[in-house]
């Protein structure tokens, strides 16, 4: 299925475009030049802000001249970009709310804005020469495998029941609901261990939810699904931590964009813009920080927006002399989700020593937060090789892009591979805000449960539908 047909707004306007980021250019540089010692008297960062400014003009024409329309939502490169640039939004707004509230409180918030910025645009070059020479090559046309949705409607309804049954043991175990309860000593890094075979029941309840989005960007989602679809997420959300909502979300919406109707952008901002307050409301009631309501309305909604943003500024200026680099020692974290503990151990390896030497972790330790702090893909980079390890992790992040991008194009809504594309899409745009070793443990998470479910669910089809 394609959407060439749709209407490309941002295609039609490109020459206005290319005049808009020319006039943003011009007036940067004379703001630059003639206010420039003005600015250094009342803000010491401006140079990094208006760098930044000045390459998301480029990064704005990469996405639009540099890929073929139609320029969608589910367009890997251009989705990656529009978080990118969000994160930078809100992280900023939240550090100007976090100074409202702790004055004492600095760091070069600007300097995090330039890196994620020249980042984005290495990672956007990459792909673009990734996705025209992937183009190029003559694809191979086997025999897909697909859906036979009487059983993967089937399989819906045995992962959703089995979900419900391990939430009532897991949340017994636990003794609270704790996304009503709070968690300020993040509590939640226990809840594997205290629901145990029953905690990982519950979880599928996220998978469940992406069954749904199959049938729902199929157009095969009764009222009953959706209601499982929503339930599901229910569950799965009680534990606390919001990325296990939003990521089947994130996934269903990029199904939707892709294989039924495009999403227009129009409305998706809208939504980000009301689900930003939302969210940060609902953390600040969770975690009863009675401090936070000194702030505003407007700060306070940013306050609990993106803060991983401000630890990414952070991270640069601490790691930033060159003799605290890590040499890649959180990567082995990123590696060993991808194969469960028993085949680590015969192989003579402590998965869980391992996965604990986590950037997130590691971070923490030298922050002296008796929590894990997030700085995203680029951020971890950094923090183990600087600045030349932040380029080529933004590189290799580019040819992820263009390589998901070209595979994702071809799919239809009965390809059992539109679902794990679509995964892999969500958690690599998340990754930009979370760290390397999520990615990993996501998509074996989510994945192998999927894979299972097209092992019993799926057929062979002689031709693609």
């Amino acid at each position: 299925m394609s959407h060439t047909s749709s209407i490309d707004l941002v295609g039609q306007h490109r020459g206005s475009l290319l005049r808009g980021v020319v006039i943003w250019w011009v007036a940067l540089a004379v703001i630059a030049i003639v206010g420039g010692p003005t600015l250094t008297e009342q803000w010491i960062g401006w140079p990094w802000a208006l760098g930044a400014a000045a390459v998301w003009g480029a990064n704005l024409l990469l996405v639009v001249y540099g890929f073929g329309p139609p320029l969608h939502l589910s367009r890997p490169p251009v989705l990656a970009a529009a978080f990118a640039l969000l994160m930078t939004i809100l992280g900023s707004g939240s550090y100007w709310a976090t100074t409202q509230l702790y004055p004492i409180y600095r760091v070069p918030i600007e300097r995090a804005a330039w890196f994620v910025s020249l980042c984005t645009f290495t990672a956007l070059v990459v792909a673009i020469v990734t996705s025209r020479l992937l183009r190029r090559q003559v694809q191979a046309t086997g025999r897909p495998l697909s859906w036979d949705w009487l059983r993967l409607e089937a399989m819906t309804y045995l992962l959703f029941a089995l979900a419900v049954i391990g939430t009532v043991v897991s949340i017994r175990r636990i003794g609270y609901i704790p996304v009503l309860t709070g968690d300020p000593t993040s509590a939640r890094v226990d809840y594997p261990s205290i629901g145990g075979v029953w905690y990982r029941l519950s979880m599928l309840g996220g998978v469940a939810a992406l069954l749904v989005a199959i049938l729902a960007s199929a157009r095969r989602a009764s009222l009953r699904h959706y209601t499982i679809g929503g339930v599901s997420l229910l569950l799965v959300g009680l534990y606390g931590p919001r990325f296990f909502v939003a990521l089947p979300l994130g996934v269903a919406i990029l199904l939707w964009d892709r294989v039924r109707k495009p999403v227009r952008l129009g409305r998706a901002a809208l939504l980000v813009l009301a689900a930003a307050p939302i969210l940060a409301f609902l953390g600040y009631a969770r975690e009863r920080d009675r401090s936070v309501s000194l702030l505003g309305p407007v700060a306070l909604s940013l306050y609990g927006t993106v803060g991983e943003f401000r630890d990414l500024a952070w991270s640069l200026d601490y790691f930033g002399f060159g003799d605290r680099f890590l040499y890649g020692r959180t990567l082995g974290s990123v590696v060993v989700p991808l194969l469960p503990s028993p085949v680590w151990r015969l192989a003579g390896v402590d998965k869980a020593a391992v996965y604990s030497e986590d950037s997130a972790t590691l971070l923490a330790q030298a922050m002296g937060q008796p929590t894990g702090q997030r700085i995203g893909a680029y951020g971890e980079f950094f923090m183990n090789f600087g600045w030349i390890g932040a380029l080529a992790g933004a590189a290799l992040y580019g040819i992820l892009l263009g390589f998901l991008d070209d595979r994702f194009r071809r799919v239809s809504a009965a390809h059992v591979q539109s679902i794990l594309l679509a995964l892999v899409i969500a958690a690599a745009v998340f990754a930009q805000i979370g760290q390397l070793n999520m990615f990993t443990s996501t998509v074996t998470g989510f994945g192998y449960p999927l894979l299972l479910v097209a092992l019993l669910a799926g057929r062979r089809v002689s031709s693609p539908e």
